[in-house]
């Protein structure tokens, strides 16, 4: 009987001890799984920065075309100007990921009114469009943003965009600041989504003249109108 007893024992602690190997093993084969399981999820802060998530839609309108030259100086044309200056942005910002349309891609006249309904129906973050200046009194010169507001329509973001791009066109090759000011314009006027329009130096003025006949300004002069698009666009989600 008590060999029996003995052996009953032994085999009682057998048993218990594979049962607690047994199951010490599934919960540690269960720990390995919920880890996994957390390893394969990880939560991702999503950044809001332009070039990595948001692309923007942007309408940019080079000034005058056709039979209408703007103004000019000799053979230099404000049409052909605000032309180039817009398709370096174009592709400056396409480069970025940005959706851009060109409410003109030649030298055609656009009537004002298509422009708007162009940019209306274009679902776009915003609309610039692209001027130079000229004045009797050569010694004026320097970029200037014109916006405009119906009744106070979208007032504050019209006026932050002009400050906005304003102050990022003057960063390079000289160009005095001549900052903001409201403008009664059709241009700004049919446009339902904020917009500005950018006198991008007078033609009139010796130094300006000089800048707007340079291919590499006017590069970067599109690039830094491009970075105030997005600048504001980014501060105005």
């Amino acid at each position: 009987m008590r060999i029996d007893s003995r052996k009953k024992l032994m085999f009682s602690c057998i048993f218990l001890i594979l049962i607690m190997f047994i199951f010490g093993k599934n919960i540690k084969i269960l720990n390995q799984v919920n880890s996994m399981k957390v390893a394969a999820s990880p939560i991702v802060k999503m950044s809001n920065n332009h070039s990595s998530s948001k692309k923007y839609r942007i309408v940019l309108d080079p000034g005058h075309g056709g039979i209408d030259r703007g103004t000019s100086y000799g053979n230099m044309s404000e049409k052909d100007l605000t032309l180039k200056i817009a398709k370096y942005a174009q592709s400056y910002l396409k480069n970025q990921g940005d959706v851009v349309l060109l409410t003109r891609d030649k030298d055609k006249l656009v009537p004002l009114k298509e422009i708007g309904n162009k940019t209306n129906s274009s679902h776009a973050d915003v609309f610039v469009s692209i001027h130079v200046n000229s004045l009797n009194d050569k010694n004026f010169n320097g970029i200037t943003a014109l916006y405009y507001d119906v009744n106070g329509y979208q007032k504050s973001e019209r006026i932050r965009l002009a400050k906005t791009i304003e102050s990022q066109a003057v960063k390079n090759d000289g160009w005095e600041s001549k900052g903001i000011r409201r403008q009664n314009l059709a241009v700004l006027r049919y446009s339902k989504i904020p917009g500005v329009l950018m006198e991008c130096g007078f033609i009139t003025n010796d130094e300006d003249r000089k800048r707007l006949s340079n291919d590499d300004v006017l590069k970067r002069l599109a690039k830094n109108i491009s970075d105030g698009i997005i600048k504001y666009l980014n501060e105005n989600p």
